[in-house]
């Protein structure tokens, strides 16, 4: 049987929460909205639940994955899970990606459900599918609800009345259908598999080769005040020096390279001391724009340069959850002066201390984790 609650006209959607909770710890079905599409859920703990999303989805692999609370959780399943993988469900998740990844250790959480799970979610390949989508409901479940999620891969996004049809003809547990009517979703999610440092596309989608390159990439973001002086410079010769190192068009680094100021205004110029200073590198600032500092910047960052103490003082107070990978440009040697308004012998020096300091950072990367797209699908 199936029960269909109408989010848009619920008085209290957390009623709504709370039941889907309570069918899931029963051992129902649960159909939710996800950016992308509508989706049904089952416990993992719930043998007779996953067996039946399995007859509705589809069989094996095909058709199942597990929906982590958050890419981290992605280790407690597979505990091989690859640096690379860990770093773009990072940069995408929740959103309209499934990771394909292969499971060879006995620590999995995995291997605490009942036979019958492990079967579908993990066949004799042990290729396991993690997918967290992206939508606020399937989020308030995730986190009110104990034990492990699983989902069916897409049922369509124009609405839940076929689903319904098909759930009360098929299932033989409880389901209960949360409608929000048809999603004008963005596109069906992108499968890919990953192996290692190396990923290629299983199912098309939304996410086309040319952004999973960029989001694999390590992403440094060099933060000043206005970002018209230091971060700009600083940007430029980091740029220029990952280039020397691994070679190749800047679209295919493994490395990129971003700038940002922490009270910059958007769309002011480098600042001319810093033009001319550049200029002793073989580089030009001519076409930079200053870029104000925001939240997904710092969170698509895989390591946040600061070219003073104040800027990661502001930066960690405003995104504590990110101080871990937020460092001193040139770390224990303190500050990096602001040549603003000085003559260019400042900027000239201010340049001098940059490039011995980016140097330095250049010197530690290791982009092997960087995962390298296979082209053909």
């Amino acid at each position: 049987m199936a029960s269909v609650l109408d989010w848009r006209r619920s008085e209290d959607p957390a009623d709504f929460i709370h039941q889907a909770v309570q069918t899931l710890t029963e051992g129902g079905l649960v159909v939710v909205p996800t950016d992308t599409c509508y989706i049904a859920i089952a416990s993992g703990f719930r043998s007779q639940a996953v067996e039946a999303l399995q007859k509705f989805c589809g069989p094996g692999k095909t058709g199942i994955c597990l929906v982590p609370r958050s890419a981290e959780e992605s280790g407690d399943f597979i505990p091989s899970f690859s640096p690379g993988a860990l770093r773009l469900a990072r940069k995408v998740w929740p959103g309209p990606l499934i990771i394909q990844h292969g499971n060879g250790s006995p620590a999995s959480t995995i291997d605490c459900l009942s036979d019958a799970t492990r079967r579908v979610l993990q066949p004799e390949d042990r290729q396991v599918r993690l997918w967290q989508p992206g939508n606020e409901i399937l989020g308030y479940i995730s986190r009110l609800f104990s034990g492990p999620l699983v989902c069916g891969l897409p049922m369509g996004k124009q609405g839940v009345v076929t689903a319904i049809k098909q759930l009360r003809q098929d299932a033989d547990v409880e389901v209960v259908v949360i409608d929000t009517g048809s999603i004008d979703g963005i596109g069906a999610p992108t499968v890919v598999s990953i192996d290692g440092a190396v990923g290629r596309i299983v199912v098309p989608g939304v996410l086309v080769i040319e952004q999973l390159q960029a989001l694999s990439q390590l992403l440094v973001l060099l933060v000043c005040t206005g970002n018209t002086c230091r971060s700009p410079m600083a940007a430029a010769l980091m740029q220029k020096k990952i280039h020397d190192r691994f070679g190749g068009a800047a679209d295919s680094l493994p490395i990129s390279v971003a700038s940002a100021g922490v009270s910059a205004i958007g769309g002011d110029p480098a600042s001319s001391g810093a033009r001319q200073a550049i200029r002793n590198y073989g580089l030009n600032l001519e076409s930079h724009q200053s870029t104000p500092i925001l939240a997904t910047m710092v969170e698509q960052a895989d390591l946040v340069l600061v070219m003073g103490f104040r800027h990661r003082s502001v930066l960690c107070s405003q995104w504590p959850e990110y101080a871990d990978k937020i460092f001193m440009l040139a770390g224990d040697q303190g500050d990096i002066s602001d040549p603003f308004g000085g003559p260019i012998e400042v900027y000239e020096h201010c340049a001098k201390q940059i490039d011995r300091h980016t140097s330095t950072w250049v010197d530690r990367f290791d982009p092997s984790s960087v995962i390298q797209w296979e082209t053909g699908v």
